[in-house]
């Protein structure tokens, strides 16, 4: 586990990565904003579905209410919305997600990696609990 603190001082590069710690999401907020970057909570651990994940992510992200609801209109609004600022996306409970709909966990990680090429904006860092095994689908993604 690499500490937080560590990674934001550092400059953390764009991309999706597996980051293994207890942190709570508000612990991890406070960490993010004290180092000055934005902080997006996706929080899935009660999320079933495509259409709850899109949801979640208009909210999160604060997307636009013409937002369409569908992976297209994801993927544009988020290469629209940069801020300009550093920022963090924290996917806690993608376990959840994965074991009730493997398929929009799989879309969600090819446009957040689309974006990092296309927009260059986005972090992600998908929580793992330390003493979590990791699923094969993010097997092939960085830890930090």
């Amino acid at each position: 586990m690499t500490d937080l603190r560590t990674l934001l001082a550092d400059g953390l590069r764009p991309g999706v990565y597996r980051w293994r710690s207890d942190r709570t999401p508000e612990q991890v907020r406070r960490d993010v904003v004290a180092a000055g970057w934005d902080f997006v909570l996706l929080d899935t651990g009660e999320i079933h579905d495509k259409a709850g994940f899109l949801d979640l992510c208009a909210t999160a992200f604060d997307l636009p209410r013409w937002f369409g609801r569908n992976w297209d209109a994801l993927a544009d609004s988020l290469s629209d919305r940069s801020t300009g600022e550093p920022e963090i996306v924290f996917w806690a409970g993608l376990q959840h997600l994965l074991d009730h709909d493997h398929d929009t966990v799989d879309v969600a990680l090819q446009i957040f990696t689309e974006d990092i090429t296309n927009s260059g904006q986005l972090r992600v860092l998908i929580h793992q609990p330390a003493d979590a095994k990791t699923p094969s689908l993010l097997s092939s993604l960085p830890t930090v």
